[in-house]
Parts: structure tokens; C-alpha cells; sequence
């Protein structure tokens, strides 16, 4: 095999395992890509359906108010609470994807717009002044059968969102060891078919090259007993064999000449010897002279080929830093130094960052009162830093409560102008000391030892990052109020 085939399988070779690499790279962010968006909808559900169940229970609530006659405004407080949870359920019910979840949300809905009838029939007879069939309504059908019924159905999607999760999660385990075993063994292939190649072009190019090299210097210098290999079938080869048949030749026209041991051609008397026979054999001039020549032609061919070669090398090398740079971006995670802005939207944001805390809200049994604003839908902002802000900013709000009870309230609203939109978080925990407010707003400030200034500091970072402004108030003993702006860009 010629050396123009060895190094284009070499490099094939290389290009087919880079290609690969890619292949299986594109691959596995598809699946990781897919898995998200399974996971995010099912939390998303989860939320809505938890938004759907907290409306209705406030609305039903409204009901003995009105039966007692102590509420005048029940019925229309009724109503409006009831317009954030149709909002959520018509959201609920898109995210329906697969038969089963249609199904469920079809007992859903009957379970919930059986409960809102009776509340509407209990309200109309507290309208006739029919109380005491309203008050029976209410306690025999509505609180222990509908209401009953839509907590169980609500809860069982639910939980069957939790499972989904749990399975979801398990098979991007799966596809991300899968994929991460597989990169490592192609990019083990690749890293071990250039140590190969460089070992290749070492042993089996370079250094037959030095020493065609060396053959030629030592030609140069008179000695005609430097033999090559001629066993090789490539173009090297071809040169070592042309190197020895002229070498053989002008050693044998020197020892017939004498050009080696020349007597002097002069006599006793001074006069010059008549050396005419020798006069047309090469003189060690034109010797040198071919043997330049030669040796040029070889230098040449050197340098052309290790100049093809650097280029493949520089080529291979372009790629392996390509390689390295994709497996380090599934198993990395972190913050890049410049905001990655897209179109976001916000409240599937705000979902996100509470289910985060789910498990805890639940075991803790914190109420959570949500309160999101329809006209502040998408903006522009860095999804990660912003979600890892706003999580600290429920991290910092979970830490204020007690072991157990308390409120977090997180609201979303236009500014005035309406140019930005409007985060906003309290609690009634513990408070914040003012020193600590003064350490987040400090210019000098840069780590504090408290968690919770650590986390507002990061928070003030990330919204002044995208030219907004970070609000706090708190009293000790009183809870703590922070209020983001950001504008839309």
C-alpha cells in the first residue's frame, strides 16, 4: 500500500469516529431535549391542577358566608375566584398529550363542574331565602360527596403526574449512561487511532525520510557504502531503491577510476603525465553536483508531504477540540458569563421554580398563595439564571418559617408604565434585618456568611444583569416582601 492510501484510510478512519461522536452527540441532547419537555408538562399539570384545586376550595369557602347572611359580596367573591381556576384548567387540559391523561381530566372536569353546580344551586337558594335547604345542600351533597369526589380525582392526577415523572426520569438515567459510555468508547477510539497515526508517521515516514536524509549527506562526503532499505513497497521504497543502484554505480566508476587514490600526474622531471583515458570519467564536481540534485529532489518530497501531513495533523487536532468541548457541555452544568437571552415565559417559569419546593410546601404544610397576573405572559430574560434567582428567593423564604405553617405569597403584575413586569415574594417568617438589606445593596459587598444573603445577593446580580431592580423590605418578626423589575427588552 502506497503512502497516499495509508494516510487517506487513516484519516477516513478518523473522520468516520468523529462523525460518530457527532451522531451519538446530536442523539443524546435530542433525547435529553424531549425528556425535559415531558418533565416540564408534567409538572406544569401538577401546578395547575394544585392551582385549580386551591381556587375552588377558596370559592367553595365562600359558601357558608353566604348561607349565614354575613357576606353580602360572597357570591360575586365566589365568581372570582372561580375565573383563575377555569383559566388553569383549560391550561391543565391542553397539556393532555397521551389517551389515559384525557380520560383524566374528562373525570376532572365532570367531578368539578358537578361541584360548581350545586355551589350555584346553593347560592340561588340563599337567594330565595332558602337557607336551610341550602345549608342541608351544602352539607349533605356538596361538602361530602361533590367536594369529596373532585379532592380524590385531583389528587390521583396528581400523583400520577409523580409517576410519570419518576419513570421519565429513570429512562433519561438510562439514555444518559447509555450515551455517556458510548462517547467515552468512540472518543477512547479516536484519541488512541491519532496516538497510532503519530506512531505511524514516526516510525513508518519520518524516520525513513531522515534517513534518505543522512544516505544523501554521507554521498556528499565521499562514502558510497551507505545502503537503504529496499524491501518497502511504497514511494519510499522506490527512492531507496534508485538511492543504492546509484550509489553502486558511481562507487564502481570511482574505484575504476581511482578518483579515490589519485597518484600525483606528475613526473620526476616536473612535467605532467598524459591522463587522457580518465579524461571523460566524472570529476568529484560533477559528482557533488548529482548527488545535490538528488538530494534536493528528496528534501523536496519531504517537505511537501510534511506539509499535506501538519495540515491533516492541524485538521485532526481542529476536531479532537471539537470532541472534547461536547462531552464536557452533558455532564457540565453551570452559568455562562453572558445572559443567554430568549423568550420565556414567565409563569410556566414561576411553575417551574415552585415545584422545586413541592415536596416541602406540602410536608411543611405552607399555604402558597399565587396570584399571576394574565398580562404578564413572555418577556425576554435568561431562563436559567432567572430560574436559579427566583429559587433562591423561595429558599430564602422557606428558611424564614417555622418547622411547620406559615405563608408564601408570589404575585406577577405590570409596572405602571407598563415598560416592565413585576415578580413579587413574601413571606411571614421570621424578617430580615436591615444591616443584612444594606449588605445586598452594598457596591462592596461580595460574599456574606448568611445563606440568606448569599442567595439575595445572587438574586440582585442576576436582575441587575438584565437591567432590573431588586426590591427588600422586612421587619424582624413581621415576614420579608422582595419585588423584582425587570424590563422587557
Amino acid at each position: 500500500m502506497n503512502l497516499r492510501k495509508k494516510l487517506l484510510t487513516t484519516f477516513s478512519a478518523l473522520a468516520l469516529l468523529t462523525l460518530a461522536t457527532a451522531g451519538m452527540t446530536v442523539w443524546a441532547i435530542a433525547q435529553w431535549q424531549d425528556s425535559e419537555q415531558r418533565l416540564k408538562a408534567h409538572y406544569q399539570r401538577s401546578l395547575l391542577l394544585l392551582g385549580v384545586q386551591s381556587a375552588t376550595f377558596r370559592a367553595i369557602k365562600e359558601l357558608p358566608d353566604a348561607i349565614v347572611g354575613n357576606d353580602p359580596d360572597a357570591r360575586q367573591e365566589f365568581e372570582d375566584f372561580l375565573k383563575p381556576a377555569d383559566a388553569d384548567f383549560k391550561s391543565w387540559t391542553v397539556l393532555a398529550d397521551t389517551e389515559a391523561e384525557q380520560q383524566q381530566v374528562q373525570q376532572v372536569r365532570n367531578a368539578y363542574e358537578t361541584l360548581i353546580k350545586d355551589a350555584r344551586i346553593t347560592l340561588d337558594l340563599v337567594d330565595k331565602n332558602r337557607r336551610d335547604r341550602a345549608f342541608k345542600l351544602l352539607e349533605n351533597q356538596l361538602e361530602g360527596v361533590d367536594f369529596v369526589r373532585f379532592q380524590e380525582l385531583t389528587q390521583q392526577a396528581v400523583e400520577s403526574d409523580r409517576e410519570n415523572r419518576r419513570i421519565i426520569q429513570s429512562q433519561t438515567q438510562n439514555t444518559r449512561q447509555t450515551a455517556q459510555l458510548v462517547l467515552a468508547i468512540v472518543a477512547f477510539g479516536t484519541i488512541s487511532l491519532m496516538l497510532l497515526l503519530a506512531a505511524y508517521l514516526a516510525s513508518d515516514l519520518f524516520a525513513p525520510l531522515r534517513e534518505v536524509e543522512q544516505a544523501l549527506n554521507d554521498v556528499a562526503k565521499g562514502n558510497w557504502k551507505h545502503r537503504l532499505n529496499p524491501e518497502r513497497s511504497d514511494e519510499i521504497g522506490a527512492i531507496n531503491q534508485a538511492f543504492n543502484q546509484m550509489a553502486e554505480t558511481i562507487g564502481d566508476r570511482d574505484r575504476l577510476a581511482g578518483l579515490t587514490n589519485l597518484p600525483d600526474n606528475t613526473n620526476s622531471d616536473g612535467k605532467g603525465v598524459d591522463n587522457s583515458p580518465w579524461q571523460n570519467i566524472p570529476s568529484r564536481l560533477t559528482l557533488h553536483r548529482l548527488v545535490s540534485e538528488l538530494r534536493s529532489q528528496v528534501l523536496q518530497l519531504n517537505y511537501d508531504d510534511g506539509v499535506s501531513l501538519r495540515e491533516h495533523k492541524q485538521e485532526l487536532t481542529n476536531r479532537l477540540d471539537l470532541l472534547l468541548q461536547a462531552v464536557r457541555r452533558i455532564t457540565e452544568f453551570g452559568f455562562p458569563l453572558d445572559l443567554n437571552l430568549a423568550r420565556t415565559d414567565i409563569r410556566s417559569l414561576l411553575y417551574e421554580v415552585l415545584m422545586r419546593f413541592q415536596s416541602e410546601l406540602i410536608e411543611r404544610a405552607i399555604s402558597l398563595d399565587l396570584n399571576l397576573s394574565p398580562e404578564v405572559s413572555y418577556a425576554v430574560v435568561d431562563r436559567l439564571k432567572l430560574r436559579e434567582g427566583l429559587s433562591e428567593l423561595i429558599r430564602n423564604a422557606l428558611s424564614a418559617l417555622p418547622e411547620r405553617g406559615g405563608s408564601i405569597g408570589m404575585r406577577t403584575n405590570l409596572s405602571d408604565d407598563g415598560s416592565a413586569f413585576l415578580i413579587e415574594i413574601a413571606d411571614d417568617g421570621k424578617g430580615i434585618e436591615q444591616p443584612l438589606v444594606e449588605k445586598v445593596f452594598s457596591s462592596s459587598n461580595t460574599l456574606l456568611d448568611n445563606n440568606t444573603g448569599v442567595g439575595l445577593t445572587l438574586t440582585k446580580a442576576i436582575v441587575e444583569q438584565h437591567g432590573g431592580k431588586l426590591l427588600i423590605d422586612g421587619e424582624p418578626g413581621k415576614g420579608t416582601y422582595v419585588r423584582i423589575q425587570i424590563p422587557f427588552h
